[in-house]
């Protein structure tokens, strides 16, 4: 099975998550934390990526990254290549370093982004490795690096403290320390709620973001193999574009869809439409147009 095709264009914010393949932690190995850092701050330099925030675990890494253009195959095949070339040499290991394929997460600019952030920025205080407010002496993070003076150019720590509406300088390091511990949480429940939030699925932000960036995606990449939960949501919003135009067209409402038959021609019409011109599927037309059980839309469809 052919692997799915990343989702990249200009401009495009992403939430990247890589996992060691060895059983021991891989970057606390000796200088292999370091090593990745390095060749992290070196990929950003060519790819002229701009970084809001990255934590590098025991075993695992984050990274809030902004690509200006759509290179992040190239950059991150780059970067883990790189790594792994590096680490086995020190190391005098052999074969793959990391465990499958990174995971990238596209994010919405603003609330979301800001979301994500402190929780990358708060992994090592909610892994135990450092208590909250010595959250700044874990030195793998671009938390430790915002309060120096001197810092990697791709490190972005203006637009983060922006985001948090706040100037860049010490004392709004200060505010977003509070801020940080403000929003720290202790519950194992709503930790668990968090992690699934910020690393589950292909889109982290508001339904609305999610719809036009679809909208988007469909019009830059009509051909696209994407797969899984990515793919049927890119489906179903151009299905559901598809049909908010023909509703227009046929100056027919939402509340329409309720109120006239299930089998009513204009309904009929779209479905057609839906089933001659994308790959929809009788339930989700069913569905959409409420027209009762799936099996109507078969029968409907056949009528002349």
């Amino acid at each position: 099975m052919p692997r799915k095709e990343r989702i990249e264009y200009p401009g495009a914010i992403y939430h990247i998550i890589s996992r060691g393949n060895y059983r021991k932690p891989l970057f606390t190995l000796h200088g292999s934390g370091t090593a990745f850092e390095e060749a992290l701050f070196e990929v950003a330099d060519r790819c002229r990526w701009r970084i809001f925030a990255y934590v590098i675990m025991n075993n695992h890494y984050h990274v809030a990254v902004e690509t200006p253009e759509a290179n992040l195959v190239a950059g991150m095949k780059w970067l883990q290549g790189t790594f792994a070339t590096r680490f086995n040499r020190l190391h005098q290991e052999q074969g793959h370093v990391f465990q499958g394929r990174y995971k990238s997460i596209l994010v919405e600019e603003g609330r979301p982004l800001l979301g994500l952030i402190n929780y990358i920025h708060l992994n090592p205080a909610r892994a135990g490795l450092v208590s909250i407010d010595d959250l700044r002496r874990y030195p793998l993070s671009s938390y430790a690096h915002y309060w120096k003076r001197q810092r990697p150019a791709c490190l972005d720590r203006a637009a983060v403290l922006a985001l948090a509406g706040l100037p860049d300088s010490t004392e709004g390091m200060r505010s977003y320390e509070a801020l940080l511990a403000s929003v720290d949480e202790a519950n194992p429940r709503k930790r668990a709620d968090l992690h699934n939030l910020y690393t589950r699925g292909w889109f982290l932000g508001s339904k609305e973001a999610k719809r036009e960036l679809i909208t988007k995606l469909m019009k830059l990449h009509p051909k696209a193999a994407w797969s899984g939960r990515s793919r049927r949501e890119l489906n179903e919003e151009l299905w559901d574009q598809f049909v908010r135009d023909e509703l227009r067209r046929a100056q027919k409402s939402e509340e329409d869809i309720l109120r006239d038959p299930k089998g009513a021609r204009w309904k009929v019409d779209i479905a057609r439409s839906l089933r001659r011109q994308f790959t929809a599927g009788n339930r989700w037309i069913a569905q959409r147009l409420h027209m009762g059980h799936p099996t109507r839309v078969s029968l409907a469809l056949r009528s002349p």
